[in-house]
């Protein structure tokens, strides 16, 4: 094992050190890589690029792109990722971080320690995310007591709301909390529940990252949610090339 400079690898003014992995010790950095609570499964792209900010080697990506597809939990537990389809009506575009966020329900989930449901909170600016494990489908008053625990005191206040049709949503209750926070309320269309698509993907990967972490026992899947939801927010996107903690800070999470 050795260290060696990522500008001798690329073009890069900046230099980061990276530790040269030597044949015998690539299939432990590759589990450690692929499989940790800190990644949680993810693809081959996010575990390349999780890996290749600590250590290089030739023949590293495709080395990690054979260990993801020959992983044995994720084509257990993987759910194929579908496109969500074109909106029917374009939401507005957020210029800052937790200015426009979306909100989501996830339920039909095994028993964990209480907890039944959990609560999806994404920033549509970053793709940020926050996973709250509840006992139950709360009511609109304790939504939002949790959207002022959770994400308000923490973030600030949105300018703007997406959530579905739920009876939480669509009752006089949180229209009037979010007009007395100056933001807008946007519902998704029955026939096009896509209006929320960010959502969609963001449950998507952490129902993903979850059956993965708790494979091999279903109802300890809210042990982990905390680490599916740091996996989430420090792996790189492919689309943007930033992590969400990245986009919103404008460097790593230490350890990310």
């Amino acid at each position: 094992m050795e260290l060696v400079f990522d500008h001798e690898l690329h073009d890069s003014e900046s230099a980061t050190k990276l530790t040269r992995m030597r044949q015998g010790a690539r299939a432990q950095v590759l589990q450690w890589g692929h499989s940790s609570r800190l990644t949680g499964h993810p693809g081959a792209y996010r575990t390349h690029d999780f890996l290749g900010r600590r250590f290089w080697w030739r023949g590293m990506e495709r080395d990690v792109r054979e260990f993801v597809a020959a992983c044995t939990i994720c084509a257990r537990n993987k759910v194929s990722q579908l496109a969500p389809s074109g909106l029917l009506r374009p939401l507005p575009v957020p210029h800052r971080p937790w200015s426009h966020i979306a909100l989501d329900f996830v339920t039909g989930l095994p028993s964990s320690n209480g907890h039944t449901v959990i609560l999806v909170i994404v920033d549509r600016f970053s793709k940020a995310a926050h996973f709250i494990a509840l006992p139950k489908l709360p009511s609109a008053l304790e939504t939002a007591r949790l959207m002022m625990d959770h994400v308000f005191r923490l973030h600030g206040l949105p300018q703007d709301v997406v959530s579905d049709r739920g009876p939480q949503f669509a009752s006089r209750f949180w229209r009037a909390f979010c007009s007395l926070l100056g933001a807008s309320v946007s519902l998704s269309s029955g026939f096009h529940p896509q209006t929320n698509g960010q959502t969609e993907r963001t449950n998507q990967t952490m129902e993903n990252t979850l059956r993965c972490l708790a494979s091999a026992n279903p109802s300890s899947w809210s042990r982990h949610l905390a680490w599916a939801e740091y996996a989430h927010n420090t792996l790189r996107n492919a689309s943007s090339g930033l992590s969400p903690f990245e986009a919103q800070f404008g460097s790593h999470l230490q350890g990310g």
